[in-house]
């Protein structure tokens, strides 16, 4: 039997147990799907909007009052309560109702009045950090907003015309470009990163149980003849269907931040590709040197998903690798899931050059060699009987 045929034989043999297996066929189709679903759900949003912060207003003047109007028109912020003491904001703090306090002193429009610096203070819960950093931009931005109005009330007061009471009010314009996610959207930053996860928690402990599951029932040599012999054969005919099912749920994920997210593709859909084929391969290749080597089906899943997991933490989303010490920034080249982010975001937001992501392919490539070294420990485990147990 030639080799494609030995792995035509393999690929037919696993369609037959995923038929007969419920939950194995569902952990590779509809599970994956659902999981999907959720963060679609998740992320729909975008941006985050509407964060409910309380004002105590000591000083309920009219001025404390059009401040007030200000920070909650911000786009990120609501003034959701209004309290008479800080006992009482503090009370909306503690039990979660608010992210944020804003205190506006008493005698806050008198010393607008008379020139003295009024103060405005703000207490935000630090507990999640991306809302506390919207709801400190926004109350920036209104402040900065309402100062220059007060600024220029007095100017025009004085005779200054409006053109040049800007100029003292302003004298430097900044201007920020923001490249790749110009709207900060959360569904581009966040979403693709989860999804990817999920792709790749279904995808390790799939590819364990199949390799696994023929020690557990003792069929590793029904398996090997069903591929006439060929190790090689077997593995690949046995991976397959994993292989084209997180394939097209990689496409799958594809068309929902392209098309139904509206996130834009700048660079090679075709880069893109190709990537997330070497990505699935990459981790069933991880996924069948741990069950290989430890010739045991719950230690190999619970060494997997283990693994699986730890790719979030050093795949630099959450925190830059470049802001890692060195033993953590090396470990994060341990995980197929950061050069993979790193091509996504090469391509999909930032449009480089293809020859320039070559890199990354290469090292989901060097990912798939472990499994040569224990080749030979697959050809004794998959015949030797002493490590066909349930245990």
């Amino acid at each position: 039997m030639s080799f494609v045929n030995s792995v035509l034989s393999a690929f037919r043999r696993e369609l037959l147990y995923l038929r007969s297996d419920r939950l194995y066929l569902s952990a590779i189709t509809l599970l994956p799907i659902v999981m999907i679903a959720f963060f679609v759900v998740m992320f729909g949003g975008g941006t985050i909007e509407g964060l409910p912060i309380v004002v105590v207003d000591r000083d309920e003047s009219e001025m404390s009052r059009k401040l007030t109007n200000m920070v909650n028109a911000t786009r990120g912020i609501t003034v959701q309560y209004e309290a008479l003491s800080m006992d009482e904001a503090e009370g909306y703090l503690l039990d979660g109702s608010a992210v944020a306090i804003i205190y506006i002193e008493n005698g806050f429009e008198s010393k607008i009045y008379e020139g003295v610096p009024a103060n405005i203070e703000s207490y935000i819960s630090g507990a999640s950090i991306s809302a506390s950093g919207v709801v400190e931009s926004n109350v920036q931005q209104a402040l900065r907003t309402f100062s220059a109005g007060v600024s220029l009330g007095k100017l025009q007061a004085m005779g200054v015309n409006y053109n040049q009471a800007m100029v003292d009010i302003i004298p430097i314009n900044f201007h920020i470009f923001i490249l790749s996610n110009p709207y900060i959207n959360y569904a581009s930053y966040l979403a693709p990163i989860f999804m990817f996860m999920g792709v790749v928690i279904f995808t390790v402990l799939a590819t364990v149980f199949a390799v696994g599951r023929e020690l557990y029932y003792a069929t590793a040599p029904e398996w090997i003849q069903s591929a006439s012999g060929s190790y090689f054969a077997a593995l690949i005919g046995k991976l397959l269907p994993i292989t084209f099912a997180m394939i097209l749920l990689m496409q799958l994920v594809y068309g929902i931040l392209f098309i139904i997210m509206g996130m834009e593709c700048m660079g090679s859909y075709l880069m893109l590709t190709l990537a997330s084929v070497l990505f699935i391969i990459a981790y069933q290749s991880i996924a069948a040197v741990f069950v290989i080597i430890t010739s045991n089906m719950r230690l190999a899943l619970s060494l997997g998903g283990g693994y699986a997991v730890m790719a979030f933490t050093f795949s630099g989303i959450t925190f830059p690798t470049e802001s890692m010490y060195g033993v953590a920034r090396t470990l994060s080249h341990l995980f197929p899931l950061t050069p993979f982010s790193d091509l996504f975001i090469d391509q999909a937001m930032r449009g480089i050059p293809v020859e320039w992501s070559v890199w990354e392919m290469a090292e989901l490539i060097l990912f798939m060699l472990p499994v040569a070294f224990v080749w030979p420990r697959l050809r004794r485990v998959a015949t030797d009987r002493k490590y066909f147990s349930r245990d």
